[in-house]
């Protein structure tokens, strides 16, 4: 068990989470990282919550296979203007 600080940081309180904890229940990439918090029995319990890149999360419901399906799939990419391999 480790122990903490509670801070006032603007007008909420924080709690500052060392690396070794966040990474022993998997937290590696720290930026946009989330965690759902509880309380039972008069104790806080902090858990990893399942991230999903955006812009993953913005093609959740697209059907790939009905999207190839369709007519005129193909894609103009224009005149080479290089060493492209066409």
């Amino acid at each position: 068990m480790q122990n903490a600080k509670i801070s006032k940081w603007g007008n909420s309180q924080g709690i500052r989470i060392p690396k070794a904890i966040l990474s022993e229940i998997g937290i590696t990439n720290l930026d946009d990282a989330e965690v759902s918090m509880t309380v039972e029995q008069g104790k806080l319990i902090i858990m990893k919550t399942k991230s999903e890149s955006k812009i993953m999360s913005r093609f959740a419901n697209f059907d790939y296979e009905k999207y190839l399906q369709g007519e005129n799939r193909v894609a103009d990419l224009g005149e080479p203007k290089g060493r492209e391999l066409w």
